[in-house]
């Protein structure tokens, strides 16, 4: 099957919307349909629901929609690999992160670190959890900045301590002032976020026994926000991602007894950090040291 096909169907489910899609792709409309139509043919069952509304995945597509994701970033990262020694030879770290890091430390940190070594340069792609832990795995990182996760055998060096925060409409009743207990959590309708953040989420309820009503979703943080915002549910979100975000239609509420996710950078087991690699991850130790956004 060739990856063009499953790209352009990301790009539908990633805008709702065929016409846009083919807009952002370059391709007709009727060109779009039809790639669409065939692919589903090769796969054997429909994938995408059609409607006045746009498009959207089938309960089948959405089995395999995570998947296809991981097909499409792992040929972007082999293009973009290719472009990168084909420029730089192999001076280059590669280095995988969650948004929130990639946003909000690594932009100060590689600046700092690219004056200490201006031959050196640093590739950062971000991605759902499972994409970049396994691409850690296969060795398409040389590191991984994100959460600790049990699932993974790799070494970890800490970061820093992300602390949660209960997201809730803008009225939400608040049993205590300025905090919410964790077993407030119980019984609610839960926004649970996608991209592999729900893991962390998940270890924190059931070491504090906690059982909300959760609907998984697939949509980034802003969305979980937003949904929030119309009523749609609660969730809990992390002090970094919520960094610098104002918000009058929502309240951002730390839980209580406070709980967090560990923030560290990932190596696997066999791995020997490079002299560059370690300087990188000591500048990030020191701007953590002094951000105050946590």
């Amino acid at each position: 099957m060739n990856v063009s096909k499953f790209k352009a169907l990301l790009t539908a489910v990633d805008m709702g919307s065929f016409s846009a899609a083919a807009n952002a792709l370059g391709y007709t409309q009727s060109g779009m349909t039809h790639m669409m139509n065939a692919l589903e043919e090769e796969i054997g069952f429909p994938v995408l629901q059609r409607g006045y509304w746009g498009v959207k995945l089938t309960p089948a597509g959405e089995k395999i929609f995570p998947r296809i994701r991981e097909l499409v970033n792992c040929e972007d990262a082999l293009f973009n690999e290719i472009k990168l020694v084909r420029s730089f030879g192999d001076n280059v770290l590669r280095v995988g992160a969650f948004a929130s890091i990639a946003t909000h430390w690594l932009p100060a940190v590689i600046e700092t670190f690219g004056r200490e070594f201006p031959n050196v340069t640093v590739n950062v792609q971000t991605g759902t959890v499972d994409e970049l832990y396994s691409g850690l795995e296969s060795g398409r990182f040389d590191m991984v900045f994100g959460s600790r996760n049990a699932k993974y055998d790799f070494k970890w060096i800490f970061l820093a301590k992300d602390r949660f925060y209960a997201i809730l409409p803008k009225d939400y009743p608040l049993t205590t002032p300025g905090v919410f207990p964790i077993t407030a959590f119980n019984g609610t309708k839960f926004l649970m976020p996608g991209l592999g953040f729900d893991d962390d989420i998940s270890l924190v309820f059931a070491e504090n026994s906690v059982k909300p009503f959760v609907t998984q979703t697939y949509v980034d943080d802003p969305a979980i926000i937003s949904m929030v915002e119309h009523m749609q549910g609660v969730s809990m979100l992390s002090a970094l991602i919520l960094s610098d975000r104002h918000n009058d239609s929502a309240q951002f509420v730390p839980v209580y007894p406070e709980v967090a996710r560990s923030l560290a950078v990932a190596f696997r087991p066999d791995h020997m950090p490079s002299s560059t690699a370690k300087r990188l991850i000591a500048i990030m130790k020191d701007y953590i040291r002094d951000y105050d956004g946590l």
